[in-house]
């Protein structure tokens, strides 16, 4: 069994690691990134008695299991900061703005996508408030909710939360809504059976399947972990599947400057949105 805490990786092989898990999540790991591979995955090469990222390359690239060992490598080296309400600008300009619009076109059947959802906190935020305005009152509102890594999905479906994920979060909202369950709190039921939550890939062409055609998505913080080639792919994903006029929410950070003319930026003073076009 290794005892060393971390498992160094030569350069020949983070770059064939790279690759593996670019061709498999479009996540692309700078050179300077090296010691964030050998920290998360120094673990696994361990549990598995490895004592070189090489032996674990060829256990990705050969091995029976190689399937069910893809899905561990992405929840290790996929990042999944988040809380509630996070950026809630934009969910209220969703609340406040794009779906009253779609309700006074004549719209009874929305559909919401958070397209990266990690634990959960972003769909769930967007459904307190939808049921804060009496939206789900006006209509049948569905909320998707997918993220490639497994692990912050059982989270999700689970409902369970730290105090971290409340930073922000005013107390009424915080007492309606979750009960206290020892030093976690557990969210009501009837928010929880708002969203429903499946593992998706954002690079995979049947992603546009899996949701289906969809009134609003928010994929906030996401594309800048992909390339060029990789955001144009996602974007495209994102045009397909959105209705019109179908808003976009993405990260305050992110843009869709030289990455795609297909949608129209709108400021709405405290935040973005970009429209389908």
């Amino acid at each position: 069994m290794i005892t060393a805490s971390t498992i160094k990786i030569k350069d020949d092989e983070f770059v064939e690691l790279k690759d593996i898990i670019y061709k498999n999540a479009a996540i692309s790991f700078a050179d300077s990134k090296k010691y964030l591979i050998e920290n998360r995955l120094s673990k696994r090469l361990q549990e598995l008695n490895f004592n070189s990222f090489k032996d674990y390359i060829y256990y990705l690239k050969y091995d029976a299991k190689k399937r069910e060992e893809m899905e561990i490598l992405l929840n290790q080296v996929t990042i999944n900061e988040t809380y509630f309400l996070r950026e809630r600008a934009q969910m209220d300009h969703m609340i406040k703005t794009a779906i009253p619009e779609l309700l006074n076109s004549g719209k009874r059947n929305i559909r919401i996508w958070s397209a990266a959802c990690s634990s959960g906190e972003e769909p769930y935020s967007i459904a307190m408030l939808l049921n804060e305005a009496g939206l789900f009152a006006k209509a049948s509102i569905e909320i998707l909710a997918t993220d490639i890594n497994t692990e912050v999905l059982d989270i999700a479906q689970k409902g369970i939360y730290r105090t971290i994920s409340f930073r922000g979060v005013p107390p009424q909202i915080q007492d309606k809504y979750f009960a206290k369950d020892g030093f976690a709190y557990k969210l009501d039921a009837n928010i929880m059976n708002k969203v429903k939550f499946f593992q998706g890939n954002l690079l995979n062409p049947m992603m546009t399947t899996k949701v289906g055609r969809l009134d609003v998505i928010f994929c906030r913080n996401v594309l800048i972990y992909f390339d060029i080639p990789a955001k144009q792919k996602v974007i495209d994903l994102f045009h397909k599947s959105l209705g019109m006029p179908g808003a976009l929410y993405l990260g305050h950070s992110e843009t869709l400057n030289k990455i795609s003319e297909a949608f129209k930026m709108e400021n709405f003073g405290g935040g973005i949105i970009y429209r389908k076009i």
